[in-house]
């Protein structure tokens, strides 16, 4: 995922300085405060990713990149981006597949797709089922990404112009 701001550029002659003062202002304040915006939608999750962050300042921009990591780093994928129609099949041919299901309620996801608390998971009396495969429907995109940027930007300008002022000064 890339939260990219390209609309802040610099007409200083001294773009060093300038891009020392905009790395120093990013990992200080932009990237603790961008993993804590991940961590604020899967603080309950079941099974959550970690997160990282990289930056790239150059004179046509600045990208910051988040990505996770660890062995849960598929299940943002799967929420955020969404899943396509898909069958479902055991590991060992002939076998079965066993889960619970149904219920009243079943499943409400945790998240919305705007990033908020959306439900609590599994609900309420699931049914024992085994089946010797599953179509499973896939699920919308949440572009929990999107929403990440879209409640950080106006933290993340007012940043970045001072950084730029601070470094044009030197």
């Amino acid at each position: 995922m890339r939260i990219s701001f390209r609309a802040i550029k610099s007409k200083h002659k001294n773009f060093t300085a300038i891009s020392d003062e905009l790395k120093r202002t990013i990992d200080r304040d932009v990237k603790p405060a961008l993993l804590e915006y991940f961590q604020r939608i899967i603080k309950i999750w079941e099974h959550k990713p970690e997160f990282k962050a990289m930056k790239r300042v150059t004179k046509g921009g600045i990208s910051i990149y988040v990505y996770q990591t660890g062995p849960n780093a598929n299940i943002w994928r799967y929420v955020s981006q969404g899943t396509r129609p898909h069958i479902i099949q055991p590991k060992k041919p002939g076998g079965m597949l066993a889960f619970t299901w149904g219920g009243y309620g079943s499943y409400k996801p945790h998240t919305s797709k705007g990033g908020h608390y959306g439900g609590p998971g599994t609900v309420a009396n699931p049914q024992p089922t085994v089946l010797p495969m599953v179509n499973h429907p896939g699920n919308e995109p949440r572009e929990l990404e999107k929403w990440v940027a879209h409640w950080y930007k106006p933290k993340f300008v007012p940043l970045m112009r001072n950084a730029i002022r601070r470094g044009a000064r030197r």
